[in-house]
């Protein structure tokens, strides 16, 4: 029987409703799931994801779950894999700095084939992603991970394991079992993936999907998990230490699915600070602001952007974490679109130059701020002497500083038109009202239809 805490948190799940859940927590859920849509669309298209789709559909089985932006259907731990690895190539997926997690593109991939597969409602749907997001978010808020440790792939098959045991309407004691053994498929997700620029890190999302459904067949065939498997796993392998209490602080009353952020920019999230520092002087500044005017510019920020202030990278992919690269991208060749893969940025001499004068120090003080803030201190030199700055405590899409609504539908609406073409608003009103939705697999098919109205083969 798995540990005392595990068990509470699958109790937790097992006995939650969504019509018990506060309406805020509901709303909010509704948003990410949403925004995990678009980014999983969007990410589909580039062409290594669409070999990753050829060689799935060349694997064979019964094609039972929608590839989001395709015609196509495949396995439901396939389907899953392929969203999962889509829905983080831009980088563009929500995340909790509060939890250090990006749960619900963890979540939602194995989520959504097995609401497909089996036709269940969007209510059901929601209940599981919110209830599995609030479980596993936790567990790893009360993990002592190490900092070469990514997140994406540990928690996550844990994550979507918890979901798939809601929408098969499992007790405690085999949530927990399906958790336990969940715990222990995750991998060896490295932080250097992000300094290296290697988009092997993608897929740790979709390898969560994946387990998230090996889990449930292994537990279903007679498989057992470890006793402990978050202290083993989260406190000794991936960490250093796992603090049970606070995992359980607070369950079903307070709710860290509310202090989740939103992305505008396709970055890491301890990039964005700056680019808002960078877009507010720009807007100041105007032409004054050039590559060839600006002596240095020097950042003050906490110790996890800090750890983003290489001036060079080795890859278009790693334009997204670096600091310099993304500051300089946006003064030398402005605001790009959401799906810019980086590669002119990087083949851009004064981009190069104008990073290698761009310098991140982390100021202890600011540090000590965060995460309730996120601290930036942007300071210019001109050539002519001139020297400007700016200071901003809170990431623009934080949950205490908001977009305003429209901008996550437009974002959505960015996204999805290459795939879903006129119909892609629609589609968004109805993700956003998901829980009026009767049967997930009567949604998928209109989204197929939609992408194949606009040339999508299947």
């Amino acid at each position: 029987m798995a540990a005392t805490h595990l068990l509470d948190i699958a109790r937790f799940i097992a006995n939650s409703r969504l019509a018990d859940l506060p309406p805020d927590v509901v709303d909010r859920g509704r948003l990410i799931v949403a925004d995990c849509i678009g980014c999983i669309v969007a990410g589909v298209a580039p062409l290594p994801m669409r070999r990753l789709l050829a060689l799935e559909q060349a694997r064979g089985g019964e094609a039972v779950a929608t590839v989001l932006g395709t015609a196509v259907q495949l396995p439901r731990d396939g389907a899953a894999w392929v969203n999962g690895t889509a829905g983080t190539w831009h980088d563009l997926d929500e995340g909790n700095l509060h939890t250090r997690t990006h749960a619900m593109i963890q979540i939602v991939p194995a989520a959504f084939a097995e609401a497909e597969a089996a036709g269940l409602s969007g209510a059901a749907l929601l209940e599981a992603v919110i209830l599995a997001y609030e479980a596993s978010a936790r567990i790893w808020r009360a993990s002592d991970i190490r900092l070469a440790v990514h997140p994406h792939g540990t928690y996550g098959p844990m994550a979507a394991a918890f979901a798939l045991a809601k929408l098969r309407g499992d007790g405690p004691e085999a949530i927990a079992e399906a958790a336990s053994i969940a715990a222990t498929l995750g991998v060896a997700s490295s932080r250097q993936t992000l300094g290296d620029g290697a988009t092997v890190r993608n897929v740790y999302t979709g390898h969560s999907g994946r387990a998230g459904f090996q889990a449930m067949d292994l537990r279903n065939a007679g498989f057992t998990g470890e006793h402990d498997a978050l202290a083993s796993v989260f406190g000794r392998i991936y960490g250093d230490a796992f603090d049970p209490a606070k995992a359980l602080d607070g369950l079903g009353q307070t709710w860290w699915i509310r202090k989740n952020y939103f992305k505008r920019f396709a970055y890491g999230r301890y990039v964005h600070g700056t680019l808002d520092a960078t877009e507010a002087l720009m807007a100041k500044l105007g032409p004054r602001l050039t590559p060839a005017t600006i002596d240095r510019i020097d950042i003050q920020t906490y110790f996890m952007a800090a750890t983003m202030g290489q001036q060079t990278i080795r890859s278009a992919f790693g334009t997204r974490f670096s600091i310099p690269v993304a500051v300089a991208s946006l003064i030398a060749r402005g605001p790009a679109p959401l799906t810019d893969d980086g590669s002119a940025a990087f083949a851009d001499p004064v981009v190069h130059d104008l990073a290698r004068r761009i310098f991140v120090t982390e100021d202890k003080a600011l540090t000590a701020a965060y995460p309730a803030q996120q601290p930036t201190r942007f300071t210019v030199r001109l050539t002519d002497g001139t020297v400007e700055t700016h200071a901003a405590d809170v990431i623009l899409g934080e949950s205490d500083l908001p977009f305003a609504p429209h901008v996550l539908r437009d974002k959505f609406v960015e996204l999805t038109q290459d795939a879903w073409g006129p119909k892609t608003t629609q589609v968004w009103d109805r993700f956003a009202q998901l829980h009026h939705e009767t049967n997930i697999a009567r949604l998928c098919n209109d989204l197929r239809d939609a992408a194949r109205s606009h040339g999508e083969q299947e």
